[in-house]
């Protein structure tokens, strides 16, 4: 792995990119909202498993997002969806953290919303420390609330549903 540091401040694997893959080529652009090149409707290969309300709405929607308070990523959003959103440094991550190495490549924890009862869980998974959620560890699933701070390895996001009683995407 080679790791690089874009003029943006993104960490990437220069061995797998050949330039930043979050600025995608758009140079030094700090301070300037880009829109993301993201189809609102997901193609899915007909093998895959998809979540329920992606095979019911025809999309993935985001469902709320964290966002990087402190640590190397420090101002970066991540979106959250339906179901398991599993967090870890691997690009293949829902929430990928690159940069910060004492978050685990795969799986460190995940953050589920489950759309019956619009309700976000927060579960330790094969992270070599636990998360912790407004400064107390987390040993088993825990429920999330608006705000609240999640800490993994030397990052803290700060948490922010959509869905909840007052909307959701039905």
């Amino acid at each position: 792995m080679q790791m690089e540091k874009c003029p943006n401040g993104h960490f990437y694997d220069a061995s797998k990119h050949q330039q930043c893959p979050y600025c995608k080529g758009l140079g030094n652009v700090v301070g300037v909202t880009v829109p993301v090149e993201r189809p609102h409707r997901i193609e899915t290969n007909p093998n895959a498993t998809v979540a329920v309300i992606q095979k019911q709405l025809g999309i993935d929607p985001v469902v709320g997002w964290l966002v990087c308070v402190e640590g190397v990523e420090k101002g970066r959003d991540y979106r959250l969806h339906t179901d398991n959103n599993y967090i870890g440094r691997d690009p293949s991550m829902d929430v990928c953290i690159s940069g910060d190495e004492t978050i685990s490549r795969a799986r460190h924890a995940v953050i589920t919303y489950d759309f019956e009862s619009k309700t976000f869980y927060l579960t330790p998974k094969d992270g070599r420390s636990n998360p912790c959620l407004n400064g107390k560890p987390v040993m088993t699933m825990v429920e999330l609330k608006a705000n609240d701070r999640i800490r993994l390895g030397q990052t803290t996001l700060l948490f922010f549903p959509l869905c909840s009683d007052a909307f959701d995407w039905r």
